[in-house]
């Protein structure tokens, strides 16, 4: 190696040797929360459900439209006096989709209509909920969607669950503070997650079952297949803090 070559190097050494120590600090994993410390803090609010939404329906295919929809329209009327007699208010039932739809013919089978017609029923006495689905099957509904158990008016269990997850996220800040020998600052980024099952438009939360995957007999009651059980409402907050030696 050449005299010149190893003067380079020597230089680079020197160089590199009198690059002052960099400071490190505890960063965010990307995005707007900034540097500090980091974490998450999550609490779960569990509440008796106080409404259960019935979405089922009537659907029947003819050879003619007009075989069709009349059959439907006539089973979704009885569906409808079902409910009524079993305790349900008349402005608790609506009618959600209605369609009419051509359909090809296959295997042997020959073209057709198939007409379709789904009901929304609010059940506002939980207990009686299973009652009045099976009034609705007596009845002839042959479509069962969703059942969903709900909470409305969620906004004080949801404030709940937001002072829980604070609490949970605060006690780690000042945990990690106490055991690195740290200052906890104010907090400089705070982010909340939406909560599971949580319809912001419609403020309520949801816990859905579906009836028609579950194996049961149609013929079984359904007050013996639904189970209320409860709603958890989960929510979970972000935050960064500010550090200081």
């Amino acid at each position: 190696m050449t005299r010149r070559a190893l003067f380079v190097l020597s230089c680079v050494a020197a160089l590199v040797g009198c690059q002052p120590t960099p400071n490190y600090v505890i960063k965010a994993g990307g995005g707007p929360s900034g540097e500090g410390l980091v974490l998450t803090g999550t609490a779960t609010v569990r509440v008796k459900p106080t409404l259960v939404v019935l979405r089922l329906g009537a659907t029947f295919s003819k050879t003619r439209p007009v075989e069709a929809k009349t059959e439907t329209e006539k089973t979704i009327k009885n569906i409808i006096s079902a409910v009524k007699a079993a305790g349900i208010a008349a402005e608790d039932v609506q009618t959600t989709a209605f369609s009419l739809q051509r359909y090809d013919g296959y295997n042997g089978n020959p073209p057709g209509w198939r007409c379709t017609s789904n009901l929304e029923v609010r059940v506002k006495s939980v207990e009686t909920a299973g009652t009045v689905l099976e009034a609705a099957m007596n009845a002839g509904a042959n479509q069962v969607s969703g059942v969903d158990y709900t909470v409305e008016e969620l906004q004080t269990v949801r404030a709940q669950a937001r002072d829980e997850a604070c609490k949970v996220a605060k006690d780690k800040a000042e945990q990690y503070a106490r055991n690195f020998g740290l200052k906890l600052g104010a907090p400089t980024y705070i982010s909340e997650s939406s909560p599971q099952g949580w319809f912001y438009g419609s403020n309520y939360a949801t816990q859905s079952m579906d009836y028609a995957n579950r194996g049961e007999s149609a013929s079984q009651p359904a007050e013996q297949i639904l189970s209320s059980g409860s709603v958890e409402v989960k929510l979970t907050v972000q935050v960064t803090y500010a550090l200081s030696p």
